[in-house]
């Protein structure tokens, strides 16, 4: 009896049965999945911009939590039926400031209806910017003009600026110099304004000496 092709085919059926079975393992255990990056988390950055009506406080420790050096000197409080609510008396770079917050938006605009080419004159400060109800006054005001920043002042203007830009936009603005965005180079020394009006003050007539 001859066996030898018999053998063939039973060894040839256990290796196909062997490797369907292998086969059939494999396809059965999927591959494993690395866990899912969940997304990043937004930050929520929080709007500086102050609500109308804002405070001399919220603005005076802004400008300090935004660098300026500001070194507060005194404070007080208007009237209870005034437009005055309360002003803060600092220095900055060696020059006062003063933080004013009026009662409302309409009163501190009252008072600064500054044209487009307003230029401070004597006895006002070189700065002032407004914003909400809100006035920042930088400067001496004595002397017979306006004196005009500095050395470390002329870049504390444009921090000053930038800064009330980002806390009461939009602002107004009257300065003895150049703020971006906000005045224009002068193109011609201001007259003094003799007060509040903008009026010249009269000149004092002189009798010549006998």
């Amino acid at each position: 009896m001859q066996f030898p092709a018999h053998r063939g085919t039973v060894r040839l059926v256990a290796t196909l049965v062997v490797a369907l079975a292998l086969a059939a393992a494999c396809a059965s255990t999927p591959p494993s999945a690395s866990p899912a990056t969940p997304p990043p988390t937004p930050r929520i950055t929080p709007d500086p911009h102050l609500v109308d009506p804002a405070t001399a406080d919220q603005v005076f420790l802004a400008l300090g939590a935004a660098g300026l050096r500001l070194t507060a000197n005194n404070a007080g409080s208007g009237p209870a039926d005034g437009p005055l609510v309360k002003r803060i008396n600092a220095t900055f770079l060696g020059w006062p400031l003063t933080v004013t917050q009026y009662r409302t938006t309409a009163a501190l605009q009252g008072l600064t209806e500054w044209s487009a080419d307003a230029r401070p004159g004597q006895g006002d400060p070189p700065i002032a910017i407004a914003g909400l109800n809100v006035l920042i006054e930088w400067g001496p005001t004595t002397g017979a003009k306006p004196k005009e920043p500095s050395g470390p002042q002329v870049q504390g203007l444009v921090d000053l600026a930038r800064t009330l830009d980002v806390l009461l936009s939009p602002l107004r603005a009257r300065s003895v110099v150049a703020i971006p965005g906000l005045v224009p180079a002068p193109s011609s020394p201001a007259p003094p304004s003799g007060g509040p009006s903008g009026e010249a003050s009269p000149a004092t007539e002189t009798t010549p000496a006998p």
